[in-house]
């Protein structure tokens, strides 16, 4: 048994190698965890041109001869590079020795189609873009659901969150939008920046209640609105509670019918919201003078 689990071992590890054989001979390097100061002997030395993608070093002399204060900082620029880049093999590595048994397949699946760290490298970038973290979230956010599921393989179970968020800036701009990924913060913030991509404006009467009755229907979901008084308040479901807040409608009356799944209901609100007329959206659809009204 020893000499299964051993032989097993040694296999996860070298497909682990290979994946990041590929990873590495894609940007250009060697492949291997050697230093990136450590020259390879495979391929020539070169380094980049100003504007001519790559030419040699030292025979010929060339554009880096002529300057080598740029020759200088844009080595330093590729060093900076590949050690960081190496410090991310290593980090997945290490996560990879330390994980169980049941992961160790799923970080191998990671490694085989490129991705460097144990997050989505599409979901950072746009974080530090200013697009995903809680910190640079500018718009109210509402967490409707988050469900999770789960798939049995054969080297362990794979785990994945969806997450139901609906965003708005509590004046009339609200959106809604759905995400996926391993975690729940991930998901969440896939959730938030497509909702933030989809905002959509609400029409309100004196800016605390809607101008008339609308319904809304999504599959088997039917959402009736009617407006209400000052000081009736949120008479609804907790769904339609959130959207309205982040709406800014104060007072309200709203009934859902048949399923109240939260996706469907969610759709099924907005689409009641976006039902509703102002007096001048009528009198240009009529054509006449908002006082005919």
């Amino acid at each position: 048994r020893g000499a299964t689990t051993t032989t097993t071992r040694a296999a996860s590890l070298s497909t682990f190698a290979a994946a990041f054989a590929t990873r590495t001979s894609a940007h250009g390097r060697s492949p291997g965890f050697a230093s990136p100061s450590t020259p390879s002997t495979s391929s020539p030395s070169r380094t980049p041109s100003r504007g001519r993608g790559f030419a040699a070093s030292s025979e010929g002399g060339g554009a880096d001869d002529a300057n080598p204060a740029w020759a200088s900082s844009s080595s330093g620029d590729a060093a900076r590079k590949e050690a960081e880049l190496e410090a991310s093999y290593k980090a997945l590595f290490e996560r990879f020795e330390r994980a169980p048994n049941k992961q160790k397949r799923f970080l191998l699946n990671r490694a085989l189609t490129g991705r460097v760290n144990a997050g989505d490298d599409d979901d950072a970038s746009e974080s530090s873009a200013g697009g995903g973290g809680r910190a640079n979230r500018a718009l109210m956010t509402r967490v409707i659901d988050v469900n999770r599921t789960t798939k049995v393989t054969k080297g362990g179970d794979l785990t994945n969150y969806t997450a139901t968020v609906v965003v708005g800036n509590g004046d009339g701009v609200i959106g809604y939008g759905h995400g996926k990924a391993a975690e729940v913060g991930p998901a969440i913030d896939k959730a938030y920046r497509k909702a933030a991509r989809s905002l959509t404006y609400v029409k309100r009467f004196d800016g605390h209640t809607i101008y008339h009755d609308v319904k809304g229907k999504f599959c088997k979901t039917l959402c009736v609105m009617l407006p209400a008084p000052s000081g009736n308040g949120i008479i609804a479901n907790d769904t339609v509670e959130a959207i309205c807040q982040l709406a800014g409608i104060k007072n309200i009356k709203a009934k859902i019918h048949g399923s109240h799944h939260p996706m469907n209901t969610v759709r099924a609100v907005f689409d009641a919201l976006s039902q509703v007329e102002s007096p001048e959206d009528v009198a240009e659809r009529r054509g006449v003078n908002v006082f005919r009204i």
